[in-house]
């Protein structure tokens, strides 16, 4: 039992205990593209367009205080309208300057930059257990005549 525990409990901290020579995250998920009407002052259900599409990056984690290391995605998704979005994935994992002991209190960064009609920027900040596998997010940015186009970063294949 104590076995098991000290196992879960090294599993659960593992990826935020960086040790110098650690090998790169390897992260794998899906993008999902989708548009919403919103013009008429209250927003319909997202349509979907291009959905699961596969993600694969790596990322060598930095090991000193003030290091930071991305890996990079470009993609056009299709619309449901058969546009197509562009969308830039950069995923950050940062050490930040106080960090002691070869990097504790590294974080993550996974930004979004959409193009065409979206126009958008988002960006979140997360710990290792929100950042792998793969980050869990979505951005948005709309047009004039209140149509949104987004994308979701995911983990799992969603069932359309």
């Amino acid at each position: 039992m104590k076995a098991l525990m000290t196992i879960s409990a090294l599993l659960l901290v593992g990826p935020t205990l960086a040790a110098d020579g650690e090998g790169p995250l390897e992260l794998s998920g899906f993008v999902s593209a989708w548009t919403q009407d919103c013009s008429s002052g209250t927003c319909g259900l997202p349509a979907p367009g291009e959905f699961n599409r596969p993600v694969t990056l790596s990322i060598k984690p930095p090991a000193a205080a003030g290091e930071a290391a991305s890996a990079r995605a470009s993609l056009e998704l299709a619309l449901p309208d058969g546009s197509r979005l562009p969308a830039e994935i950069t995923l950050y994992a940062v050490c930040p300057y106080g960090g002691k002991d070869g990097c504790a209190g590294r974080y993550f960064q996974a930004q979004v930059t959409l193009g065409g009609r979206a126009g958008a920027f988002c960006a979140s900040s997360l710990n290792a257990q929100d950042f792998l596998p793969f980050p869990v997010t979505m951005c948005a940015g709309s047009d004039q005549n209140g149509r949104r186009y987004g994308v979701t970063l995911h983990r799992l294949k969603f069932g359309i």
